[in-house]
């Protein structure tokens, strides 16, 4: 039986070519040996480096590749996806109530004949 979860466990490539990303991440964004988490600046050692995928995220088809992630501790990345995601849920919803309200001041114009 396969599992049909939500991993991404063929994405991210194999053990050789996650430790490469890692190392070359560590040289991009820091000094070669730690590298400042892209949320809180928390100084990380390769040990504790995780993967954030951007500028194009993960739910949004993005790759495990050299530009396309920056370095982030554990505990920012767990939770940053689910934030982005709640914002963009937010944004959605916002332009939606407007396009509706304009809808609406529409219909009442030609409703009462305000329209020339």
């Amino acid at each position: 039986m396969t599992h049909r979860g939500t991993t991404n466990r063929n994405q991210r490539g194999g053990a050789k070519q996650r430790r490469e990303l890692k190392t070359w991440m560590l040289g991009v964004f820091g000094n070669g040996i730690t590298a400042p988490c892209c949320f809180c600046d928390r100084e990380l050692l390769y040990s504790q480096i995780t993967k954030d995928r951007f500028p194009i995220p993960g739910r949004k088809g993005g790759r495990y590749v050299k530009g396309n992630v920056r370095p982030a501790c554990l505990s920012c990345n767990a939770s940053e996806g689910a934030r982005q995601a709640a914002i963009e849920r937010t944004e959605l919803k916002l332009r939606r109530e407007a396009l509706n309200a304009r809808r609406r001041e529409r219909y009442r114009q030609r409703k009462y004949g305000l329209v020339a």
